[in-house]
Order: C-alpha cells, then sequence, then structure tokens
C-alpha cells in the first residue's frame, strides 16, 4: 500500500508542472493596447505596472523560450510550450527575480521603453 502511495504520490508531483502554468493577464494587455492606442508612443512599462518586476523581454514566434532560459539563467518553466508558435502575436514575459511572473499576449505592434529590457 505504501509503494501504490509513493508512486502516485510521485506522478502527481511530476505533473504538476501543467498547473503551474502562467496564462496570459488580459486586463495589463488591455491596458497596454488601450496606453498605446491612445499614446502611439512607446509604452513605460513602470508606470502602466502595479506590480513588482524586474525585467521584461518579448517572444517572438517561433523563439525557443529554453534557448533564452540557458543564455540568460532565468527560469521560464511555468511558461507554455506553445506560447509563442503564433505568426500573429507577442509574447511579453516580466521576470522577477529570474522567473517569469507574468504574460501579455500582444497582438499588435506596440513599442516599449528600453529600460530593464533584456536583450535578447
Amino acid at each position: 500500500m505504501k509503494k501504490t502511495f509513493l508512486i502516485i504520490f510521485s506522478v502527481t508531483l511530476t505533473s504538476c508542472e501543467s498547473f503551474i502554468q502562467l496564462n496570459f493577464d488580459r486586463d495589463l494587455t488591455h491596458k497596454i493596447k488601450s496606453e498605446y492606442l491612445k499614446e502611439k508612443k512607446p509604452i513605460d512599462l513602470d508606470n502602466l505596472t502595479d506590480f513588482e518586476w524586474d525585467n521584461y523581454f518579448i517572444i517572438y514566434p517561433y523563439s525557443i523560450p529554453e534557448e533564452i532560459e540557458k543564455k540568460y539563467k532565468i527560469d521560464l518553466s511555468n511558461l507554455s510550450e506553445y506560447v509563442a508558435i503564433d505568426d500573429f502575436k507577442l509574447v511579453l514575459v516580466f521576470i522577477k527575480n529570474k522567473k517569469s511572473i507574468k504574460i501579455c499576449e500582444i497582438k499588435y505592434r506596440v513599442e516599449f521603453t528600453e529600460n530593464k529590457k533584456l536583450k535578447i
């Protein structure tokens, strides 16, 4: 019985990764879109966000998050492997303490100020 429990527990733990995937923050995406359409100039994400973050980067279509993760020594394990396979969207990823904490789906051309941007 103990052995069966340990096996089930181990399988559950290893499969939990799918439960902790980040979802697109629709409210922040809407704020970014509204701000950009209103101002038509690069958006200062520091002024637009109400949470703590250190850096951000943009995942372009068909980018490979694992390569970005290795190059910059950041943890992107909570991003879905399918996050960047759409030709018509970009993914804005916010980083805190070398871990992705929030993502936004950007379906339109938006420019951001370069402060805190990781050079990818």
